[in-house]
């Protein structure tokens, strides 16, 4: 699962990439990992450490309920040597990969969409940071589990709420992008909602293209 891999890379000395790299496991980054960490903790609204043994057990069956599984993907693309090489040689490259999905053109119409929203509000940065810590708030994400290899960040507008994950598997060179929200896969079922939800896979696949294309921008501004 996600969660535990953010405990078990938590862990690992940030100094030391080449310690987190012999300990990656190729394709250990699954959609199932993603759904179940967005169910275990709200959809990243509340911490897995502060819920009650009884609460985490309850809402573990809610993983085996197949009437009321959230809709979830994931999207992955391979990246070039010398951009996994440059991945590999940074700290932690869940903040590369970060600067690079809301840094990038493909993102930049939703980013000069939001940035005004939050201007006036003044809850979140509209200025993208150099690095991600947990609870840091950028437009409407907020970072809720961090590792040297993935960053998953919540957010919510009205009444439906999610996580985004961004990741990269260094023994595949590939990067990451999924997504969970608290929508059913039998809510999905009706024309228009199917309608919207091949919009946004369409999207998210654009979302991760546009990352992967400013991979090499991000190490020339570094």
């Amino acid at each position: 699962m996600i969660s535990s891999y953010c405990r078990r890379y938590a862990s690992t000395s940030a100094s030391n990439p080449a310690a987190w790299a012999r300990n990656t496991l190729p394709g250990g980054f699954t959609s199932d990992g993603l759904k179940h960490y967005g169910l275990l903790t709200n959809f990243g609204q509340e911490s897995l450490e502060q819920l009650k043994s009884q609460e985490v057990r309850r809402r573990k069956r809610q993983l085996d309920d197949d009437t009321n599984q959230p809709y979830v993907d994931l999207f992955s693309k391979r990246i070039s040597d010398e951009c996994s090489d440059y991945l590999k040689s940074q700290a932690s490259p869940s903040d590369i990969l970060a600067r690079a999905f809301f840094g990038s053109q493909h993102f930049m119409p939703e980013r000069m969409i939001l940035t005004p929203i939050h201007l006036l509000s003044g809850e979140s940065s509209t200025s993208i940071p150099s690095s991600f810590q947990v609870k840091d708030r950028f437009l409407q994400w907020i970072v809720v589990c961090k590792s040297p290899l993935e960053l998953i960040l919540s957010w919510q507008v009205s009444n439906v709420k999610g996580v985004t994950m961004l990741a990269f598997d260094p023994a595949l060179r590939k990067a990451y992008h999924g997504n969970c929200i608290n929508i059913t896969e039998k809510e999905l079922d009706r024309p228009l909602a199917a309608t919207g939800l091949q919009l946004h896979k369409t999207y998210a696949q654009f979302l991760l293209d546009g990352m992967v294309k400013h991979l090499p921008s991000t190490k020339t501004n570094m």
